[in-house]
């Protein structure tokens, strides 16, 4: 029995996407469930990484409950939601007439459909993976208890992979059996991609990286080959979120030049069906903007620019394309590997000192401000590793963010400061907080000495580690 972390109430039958592609006529389903009487039940459904609820049922002294519509649902996996939040899954499709009858206690092992062979399917299936999760469990578990003993490692290993054979072709038989059925569309979109053997070219100086070089490759170019984007009764599932957020966030090379076209490419395939083209984009920008990792908001640039402000996002309404098109003004000047937007800024003496005309091999520039909890943090380390660094041509290029001169000159002596360059710009004639995307801080960006932005919104151990590398 699996229990519903997260379930966000409503009624609609999806908060973004329409249910344009339901079967004729209606949905006449009969549950029952013994230990569920006289309660309610709830029926809801995946929507990529969420759920949604669908409708509330009350049951009787049977513990037998109807649920019925004029329209046809939308093709997916929907959850039954006993009271205590615990939960099973059933698929709805083309079949939407049927019964099933099970227990609370063991809602699997129990059921019963009459109606929809699609069930019979799905249900066998769950017992059997229940099945051979339990048994590779248990051979791992005596895997780990083995490692001294070479011949029970051997036959506990071969044990291992009969099971991992047992189920691919369990998979392979429900697909070939079953065509046309939904289980086959769920099963084919689990499997990962075989890789072939790789025969690694007999003058290659390091086969183990040219090896592993070609199955990333080939991995990369068929790993969404299974993936049906013309069907959007997937996006009715976990399956296609899950395989989206896999491929770009772990899978890939977290770099834009190697996300950026693996987007366009599964943005494309998407274009099969509108539904889907439309929550794979709204992955795709939602998941790049969010990121933590440094440099990929040149991927949400990207995404942003090709799809959406070009139009090719028709969904998007006039306030969504505004804030778009303001969080790619306000990134796109300080991408990494772009050339630093120049300041020019008053010094404590009040003289002025352009960013550019700092002859340093390394910029830190810090943005602050006294009171920020995270800068008194912040402050002491960069100091520390300004002194680190200092005899290796990195300077610190501190911008107080206020316009209080008496604070800025109080905050700059009481922490011995002065081996920094300490600017501030209380009239803000260079729009710093603009092109720099200052809306919090500490802010650190790392300049080389063609003023190129290197790293920036990193922390201080990170900013170190990146220095000694650049520097020895």
């Amino acid at each position: 029995m699996r229990k519903i972390q997260i379930l966000t109430l409503t009624l609609l039958c999806s908060f973004v996407f329409s249910c344009s592609k339901a079967y004729p006529d209606g949905h006449n389903i009969s549950i029952t469930i013994d230990g569920v009487q006289d309660t309610t039940v709830l029926i809801a459904y995946h929507f990529g990484d969420k759920k949604y609820i669908k409708d509330t049922l009350q049951t009787d002294n049977t513990g037998t409950s109807m649920f019925t519509g004029d329209e046809r649902l939308p093709g997916g996996i929907y959850l039954v939601v006993l009271p205590d939040m615990d939960y099973f899954e059933i698929i709805i499709d083309r079949d939407q007439e049927f019964s099933l009858t099970t227990s609370r206690e063991n809602p699997l092992r129990d059921m019963r459909i009459e109606g929809s062979k699609d069930n019979e399917l799905f249900v066998n299936y769950q017992l059997f993976m229940n099945e051979s999760q339990a048994e590779s469990r248990s051979l791992r578990e005596r895997l780990d208890k083995s490692r001294d003993n070479p011949d029970s490692l051997g036959i506990l290993q071969e044990k291992l992979a009969e099971v991992d054979r047992k189920v691919m072709d369990y998979w392979d038989d429900l697909i070939n059996d079953y065509p046309d059925s939904f289980m086959s569309v769920l099963v084919k979109a689990m499997k990962q991609p075989e890789i072939p053997d790789i025969e690694v070219p007999h003058d290659a100086k390091n086969p183990d990286s040219v090896r592993w070089t070609m199955r990333y490759n080939y991995n990369r170019e068929y790993y969404f080959n299974n993936i049906d984007f013309s069907d959007e009764r997937l996006l009715r599932t976990p399956l296609l979120h899950n395989r989206l957020d896999s491929f770009f966030n772990r899978f890939l090379q977290q770099h834009p030049d190697s996300i950026i076209p693996e987007a366009d490419r599964v943005v494309e395939l998407a274009k099969a069906n509108e539904e889907v083209y439309r929550y794979v984009l709204v992955y795709l920008l939602n998941n790049f903007e969010r990121s933590s990792v440094m440099g990929l908001d040149e991927v949400f640039v990207h995404l942003a620019e090709k799809y959406y402000l070009s139009g090719e996002a028709p969904w998007a309404s006039d306030d969504m394309l505004k804030r778009l098109r303001d969080r790619v003004e306000r990134i796109k000047p300080n991408l990494i590997g772009r050339t630093a937007r120049d300041m020019s800024m008053l010094k404590t003496d009040g003289s002025e000192i352009s960013l550019h005309d700092v002859d340093a091999e390394y910029i830190i520039i810090y943005f602050y401000e006294p009171e920020c909890s995270f800068c008194k943090q912040v402050t002491p380390e960069l100091q520390q590793l300004q002194d680190e660094f200092s005899n290796r041509g990195v300077e610190v290029f501190a911008v107080y963010i206020l316009g209080y001169q008496d604070e800025w000159e109080k905050y700059i002596s009481e922490n011995n400061l002065e081996n920094w360059i300490n600017v501030y710009d209380p009239q803000h004639n260079s729009n710093f907080r603009f092109y720099y995307d200052i809306h919090s801080v500490p802010t650190l960006y790392l300049l080389d000495s063609d003023k190129t932005i290197t790293a920036k919104n990193i922390g201080i151990d990170t900013m170190r580690n990146i220095l000694e590398d650049k520097l020895n």
